[in-house]
């Protein structure tokens, strides 16, 4: 595969277009209709037809320049729905796991005006929209065939302005960008147990595009499973946008089987760098290029301190929130509240979270993803989440680590019926081999196993801030070291 040198149009619409020019008969989709068991693709020329068509509907409904929400199950009428929505107003991908509570909230934060939606979800929008607390007015269901009442369906919208582009109509199509608008209102966690909305220009996200394909090689006969949910920003920005503007194929089908190499890149990935900031390497992070990164208040031993990142791909702000937004953006630089240091080869090295950090009886900073990164190698333990428990009120925290046991390889291990002793005997002793290389500042001292999975997002990743996490009801056996 070779690297794409051809992503330097001004923004993502141009760039679509250019697929579309090169690429037009090529697979830009595949997808599995309903009841059927083989899959069939889409073409970049049949989807940006889709794209112009419900572009060309939303603007004749009055929403251009609009706050546009997309909420649903991974899907090829998502990911047009996106694309329609970010060219035509500011698109708000939405987690389907959202409370009613905080759908109103985020929707209000955002000046959503309209929500595209899947079925089953229809029932919460439409109480949302009638509760007149919002300012939403116009839904869209995304799986219905034919519109009924004030509720109106994606495929008839994508086909009514089909026919509106036959009788001459090209607002959408010779629609001019600009790059300073915002496009986008991502919704992230702020790792504290709260969210706020992210708002990324056109400019960020066409530079995020061009980036990413200058660094990572993307060729027309790759194609991209979505494992992520698309509301998430790194699906929606590299697992959509980063595979059409390289020719490359998109599937997010279980079922899908093609006869390829898998290939998985690694990298750091926040909403507030519309995605991808680095991309892992052996020795550590490399910067995308045309982004820079220094260190806020290094510790002058360890080199440690806040990662901050500057780039064209750095968001506007955080939106509502100024706040917010005058902590994290300082003379064009992104504080991201992750700690880390930077080698001599401009290489980033991740410590851990800002807010995670476990102070040590020394003063030090424990960073528990350092550790957990450590304890997930440990063939026996499936996930691990490390934290400070308190024994009580105002006393040094205990560095404890509550392990998932991979109950099939303990099994081995072990044999069928093994004791809650024998396992936390076995787990125990990696953990003292961990330890052994730590100093001693770092050494966990208390271990929680754990049978129930972990409390987490839709996005898979395990809630550091929820209680039911951390004392693990459902344990095994809680102890400190075995007869202490």
């Amino acid at each position: 595969m070779l690297k794409n040198q051809e992503c330097h149009a001004p923004d993502v619409k141009q760039m679509l277009e250019r697929s579309v020019s090169k690429y037009g008969g090529r697979p830009a989709f595949w997808v599995q209709k309903n009841g059927e068991t083989t899959h069939s693709h889409i073409t970049y020329k049949k989807a940006y037809e889709d794209i112009c068509a419900l572009g060309t509907s939303m603007i004749e409904k009055g929403l251009r320049g609009k706050g546009i929400a997309i909420a649903g199950d991974n899907s090829y009428e998502w990911a047009v729905s996106f694309l329609a929505a970010l060219c035509v107003g500011a698109v708000i991908p939405l987690d389907t796991w959202f409370w009613i509570v905080s759908l109103k909230r985020f929707l209000n934060i955002t000046d959503c005006r309209c929500v595209i939606f899947s079925e089953e979800l229809q029932d919460t929008y439409w109480q949302i929209r009638n509760d007149g607390i919002t300012g939403v007015e116009t839904l869209i269901n995304m799986d219905r065939e034919k519109s009924q009442s004030d509720l109106f369906s994606l495929h008839e919208m994508i086909q009514e302005g089909k026919d509106v582009i036959a009788s001459g109509n090209r607002d959408f199509i010779e629609s001019q960008i600009i790059q300073n608008e915002v496009c986008a209102m991502i919704i992230t966690s702020d790792r504290k147990g709260g969210h706020k909305a992210v708002s990324l220009t056109h400019g960020n996200i066409a530079a995020e595009m061009r980036q990413l394909s200058e660094m990572i090689n993307i060729s027309c006969d790759d194609v991209f499973f979505s494992r992520l949910p698309f509301h998430n920003a790194h699906e929606c920005i590299c697992g959509i946008l980063l595979p059409l503007i390289n020719g490359a194929a998109i599937t997010c089908s279980e079922g899908f089987v093609y006869n390829v190499d898998v290939s998985a890149l690694q990298g750091y990935s926040l909403a507030e760098t519309a995605s991808l900031a680095a991309l892992d390497t052996e020795n550590g992070l490399r910067l995308l290029p045309g982004m820079k990164a220094k260190i806020d208040r290094p510790d002058p031993e360890t080199g440690i301190g806040e990662i901050c990142l500057a780039g064209e791909n750095i968001m506007a702000e955080y939106r509502k929130d100024p706040v917010a937004t005058a902590r994290a953006l300082k003379d064009s630089w992104l504080f991201t509240g992750d700690m880390g240091c930077m080698d001599e080869n401009g290489l980033l090295h991740i410590s851990g979270g800002k807010w995670t950090a476990i102070t040590a009886e020394n003063g030090q900073n424990v960073y528990p993803e350092e550790l957990e990164t450590m304890l997930n190698r440990i063939p026996y333990v499936r996930e691990s989440l490390v934290w400070g428990n308190k024994p009580l009120i105002g006393t040094i925290p205990v560095i404890t680590a509550t392990l998932l046991i991979d109950d099939e390889k303990a099994t081995e291990k072990l044999g069928v019926g093994y004791s809650e002793q024998d396992v936390f005997e076995l787990l125990w002793k990696e953990v003292e081999k961990i330890n052994e290389n730590l100093p001693e500042f770092k050494n966990i001292k208390r271990i929680v196993l754990r049978k129930n999975a972990f409390f987490k997002d839709s996005s898979q990743r395990i809630l550091r801030w929820e209680y039911s996490n951390a004392p693990a009801p459902g344990t095994y056996y809680n102890a400190e070291k075995p007869g202490s």
